[in-house]
């Protein structure tokens, strides 16, 4: 009976213990996802601020070189967002950042923070949180900034050069006297345009060469894209070309059956391939400082994504009387710095001034050392001291 007794007694104690465990295993739970969902909720405003700012700055960007006749309107739209994509490398660990820094602001503002430790959820329980979220966002940016950006960057520069070329004559206002690719000295005039906007009549164009006025006309007219160099030629049908200035003696007529005019590109179709677009493994195959910055800069965007989150729950911690705002200016100058120092770190290894193998990891380790000293003071209430012999 004495045995059976006991046994039972055991299997009460054991089933309660199971049941703590339980309780406790769920609450971490329900604790998780209420912090994950309170920086996620902070982090998609601030990010839609960022978008709003970032989007607005480009949009009237592209709109001015469209205005200027750099490109067409119609891909402006294309152009925002293709360059959209291609920030959120840097975007998205600035906005995680910022949410984590004030939503545990607010969390120990309202001594929330306070009632997690008293309830046996410590701060390195929060820290194994945070950083779970921070390389999942980490993922995503490592993804972004190594494959998807360099592709949109590419996308972009090539859709600039396409839409400065067709500006040269989507731009064009039939009945009206035009200015020809920026140029001061150059006055483009048709009569009517084709559907199509490739063929025109009654065609009148005039440009200054070698302080001589080089004035064409001609019936009609329609543009030739050679193949070969991707150049376009305003290609003119029956018509006369007046070269030289009026009253001189050198003064030259000539009529013509068929003659073409090269078209001069906009200044925003003359660029070479930015390393920023070029794939991270040509990077890697190239191997030339240029090259090694750019692909660490790359590889900087998803390390900072953690490293930030990190940082923004160890300098969010405050009293309740100072505000979940309260070490905001602090935060972003400490990201300004760091971000500063990088692309300082970047432009040294483009300069071989610094080895490679140094390049810009130096950076990401110092802050992981500020990281690990903040810790240390808000664990253990104090920070490191060398032992006296």
């Amino acid at each position: 009976m004495r045995d059976g007794a006991i046994r039972r007694k055991f299997t009460q104690i054991f089933a309660l213990t199971i049941d703590r465990e339980r309780a406790t295993s769920t609450t971490i739970v329900i604790i998780d996802r209420y912090l994950i969902s309170e920086i996620l909720q902070t982090m998609l405003a601030v990010l839609l601020v960022l978008l709003l700012i970032f989007m607005g700055r480009y949009f009237a960007l592209f709109l001015s070189y469209a205005v200027d006749g750099d490109i067409t309107a119609s891909v402006v739209v294309d152009l925002l967002i293709l360059r959209t994509v291609s920030a959120f490398n840097m975007i998205v660990p600035f906005a995680l950042y910022v949410a984590v820094l004030i939503s545990f602001g607010r969390l120990y503002k309202d001594n929330e923070m306070t009632a997690l430790a008293a309830s046996g959820v410590s701060i390195t329980r929060v820290n194994y949180t945070i950083m779970a979220m921070g390389l999942f966002f980490a993922l995503l940016v490592a993804v972004i900034a190594l494959w998807v950006s360099p592709w949109t960057e590419d996308k972009q520069k090539l859709m600039e050069i396409e839409a400065g070329k067709a500006s040269i004559v989507e731009s064009l206002s039939p009945g009206q006297f035009n200015q020809f690719s920026k140029r001061k000295d150059a006055v483009f005039y048709v009569g009517a345009i084709a559907e199509d906007r490739k063929s025109f009549k009654n065609v009148f164009l005039q440009l200054e060469l070698d302080k001589k006025l080089d004035v064409y006309s001609a019936d009609h007219g329609y543009i030739h894209r050679d193949e070969e160099t991707g150049d376009r030629y305003l290609v003119l049908v029956n018509g006369y070309r007046y070269l030289g200035n009026p009253g001189e003696q050198d003064f030259l007529i000539q009529e013509y059956e068929k003659n073409a005019v090269r078209l001069a590109l906009p200044k925003i179709g003359q660029h070479t391939r930015a390393k920023s677009a070029v794939p991270t493994s040509q990077l890697l195959e190239n191997g030339q400082p240029k090259d090694m910055a750019e692909l660490q800069w790359r590889i900087s965007m998803p390390i900072s994504a953690l490293l930030l989150a990190m940082l923004g729950l160890v300098i969010s911690r405050t009293s309740p009387r100072q505000g979940r705002f309260a070490k905001l200016f602090v935060a972003i100058l400490v990201y300004v710095i760091y971000n500063n120092l990088i692309s300082v770190a970047r432009s040294w290894v483009e300069q071989n001034k610094v080895p490679v193998e140094v390049g810009v990891w130096w950076v990401h380790l110092l802050l992981v050392v500020i990281i690990v000293l903040l810790l240390q003071q808000q664990i253990t209430g104090r920070w490191f001291k060398l032992r006296s012999s």
